[in-house]
This record gives C-alpha cells, structure tokens and sequence, in this order.
C-alpha cells in the first residue's frame, strides 16, 4: 500500500509540476499532493510537489513552509533554514516559520532557538510544540527548573503529551530528580507510549540512580553489547555534571 501511494504522488506531483510550469498548475493541488506526502513519510516527493509552484510563484508563503519541513524531514536543515527564513521575509506573521528555525538551531544555537521559539509563545501561549521545544532550548543550556516550566505548561494545555513527558522525565533527572524521572518515563513505557528516545531517556535515568543493570537492559532492545557499554559510559559521565 505504501509503494502504491508513493507511485501515485510521484505521478501526480509530476503532473502537478509540469502544468504549473506551463502556467495552467493549480497551486492548491500542488500544496495537498505535498501534504499527503509528508504525511505518509515521502518528502522527496513533497519537494517534488512544490517545485513547480515555486517555479511559477517563488513568493508562495504555503509551499516555502512545506518545503522546509520536507528537507527538515530528508535532514537537510541548511536547505530548510532557507525555506522558513524566505517565508518569514515574506510574511513575518508565519509562526509556523519560526517554529521550524527554532527546531533547526536547537542543534547547533540553544540561545537562538529559545529566542524565536519565546516570539511564538508570545503571539501564541497555548502553543505546544513551541513549549515543548522551548524546554528542550532550556534544558540545553543547563536552565532545567525553566525548562522543566515550560514542559508544564505544554502538558497543562495538552495532558499526557508523551513527548513532552519524555522531556520532563529527562530533565528532572538531569537536575538532580533521577527518582522522579524514572517514574514519569517508566510509566511511559508501561502505558505504550515510550519510543526509542523515551527507551534512552529511561536509561540515563536510571544510570543516574545508580541502576546501571536496569539501564543496560533497556538499552540491549536495540543496541548491541559494545554500544550498550559506551552509552552507559557516556551516562555515567552525566553524574559528574553539577545540576543547576
């Protein structure tokens, strides 16, 4: 089913492409062939999609969000960088542009991320994903009492969020709480709702409190011996980082 839908948007993007390009496209079917792509994890075809709109109209607010998350999604943050800032320069209104900045410097600038990700909280305060990435730009930079704040508020707005629980978990036990965190993201885990990286945050937790065996067996779902061995390593160094 999944190779057929991809046949399918890969024809229709194409088509949606070249009649764009010849001045006829329809910009609508182009943005919705580009959702559906996304949605369904082929953001090839997405950028695909929004070539030709681009093309005819490179102004075209919709299908410059689109693209970014599509290269956000291929990994290619340089390129969605480009996108949302072309976004932005063209309707500084699109917080959804922000988002996506805040998101690509959370790897690189923790002290920019926070800045664009507090100017959408600011026109929006009930938004989650900026809460939630503005905890993780905290937690970052060491703030874990804020961070762990602003991962309340989500979960205030949202409740049982699991992602923004996954990041509670791991900050209280980053900021000398490991018990506490171990508790949130175990009963993660037994609800059904832990991923890889909650599996993971589970472990450092639980290396925080000392139960290295416990974190090792979580750990070996998914990695080998030699790796289960260099994350507890690379854990236990955490012990010696001072909570703040």
């Amino acid at each position: 089913m999944r190779s057929l839908i991809f046949i399918v948007l890969v024809a229709l993007a194409g088509c949606a492409g070249q009649a764009s390009q010849s001045g006829a496209g329809n910009s609508a079917s182009g943005l919705k062939i580009a959702d559906v792509a996304i949605a369904s994890g082929t953001p090839a075809v997405a950028l695909r999609a929004v070539e030709g709109i681009l093309a005819a109209n490179p102004r075209n607010t919709e299908a410059l969000l689109r693209q970014g998350k599509a290269y956000m999604m291929l990994g290619n943050t340089a390129a969605a960088e480009t996108s949302y800032r072309r976004a932005l320069a063209i309707d500084d209104r699109l917080d959804e542009a922000r988002l996506g900045l805040g998101k690509i410097w959370l790897g690189s600038n923790p002290v920019q991320a926070e800045k664009v990700l507090l100017e959408v909280v600011g026109h929006d305060p009930r938004n989650i994903a900026a809460l939630n990435n503005l905890g993780v730009s905290r937690d970052l930079q060491g703030r874990h009492t804020e961070a762990q704040q602003a991962y309340r508020e989500a979960l205030q707005y949202q409740p049982g969020l699991p992602s923004a629980q996954e990041n509670l978990g791991l900050s209280l036990a980053l900021s000398g709480k490991p018990k506490e965190g171990v508790q949130m993201l175990d009963q993660l885990a037994k609800d059904g709702n832990a991923d890889r990286k909650a599996r993971d945050n589970l472990a450092v937790a639980l290396t925080l409190t000392g139960q290295t065996t416990e974190a090792g067996q979580v750990l070996q779902e998914e990695l080998s011996p030699p790796d289960v061995t260099k994350a507890l390593a690379g854990y236990r160094a955490l012990q010696d980082v001072p909570p703040q």
